[in-house]
């Protein structure tokens, strides 16, 4: 049997403890009053509900919200913290992976492959300039493939 209230008594209690925090003025309300912290809840709250009531189509939203809600919140609050595409890949990979864990059915593949683009990207500084300075020309020319692909489709015999 499934339970359906899991999702939405957590995002009452993560809206009410936001705006309970803004009521009250504690010291460190101001660090959490933003919309990154909305995001990690209802994330969380779909996490749970994924969780508790057997529901994996629930994970994978739940993670990326949750994800980018921690991305966008340390990115402004963190010097070090890294703020390039590798993230946003690193972010989809732990949603793909941890679903795939909890349902075994799809997701492994490009969870690792996405894992793998993230490690590289980030730990490789010089990627990104190496990508724009070899495939610039790509700019020019995109087009012309195009064209040529579409002239293979028309002509191709079934």
């Amino acid at each position: 049997m499934k339970r359906q209230g899991v999702f939405p008594g957590v995002l009452f209690i993560g809206i009410g403890l936001y705006y309970l925090f803004q009521t009250l003025n504690l010291p460190f309300s101001d660090q959490l009053m933003n919309w990154q912290v909305i995001l990690i809840v209802i994330g969380l709250a779909m996490i749970i509900q994924g969780s508790i009531a057997k529901e994996g189509n629930m994970l994978f939203p739940g993670i990326l919200l949750l994800g980018l809600g921690v991305h966008f919140y340390f990115v402004t609050k963190l010097a070090v913290w890294p703020d390039s595409w590798g993230m946003y890949t690193l972010i989809l990979s732990a949603a793909y992976l941890m679903t795939y864990y909890k349902t075994k059915k799809s997701g492994l593949v490009p969870g690792l492959l996405l894992l793998a683009l993230s490690i590289i990207e980030l730990l490789y500084s010089g990627l990104e300039m190496w990508l724009n300075s070899t495939f610039s020309f790509v700019g020019k020319f995109w087009p012309l493939v195009l064209i040529a692909l579409g002239i293979y489709l028309v002509t191709k015999k079934k």
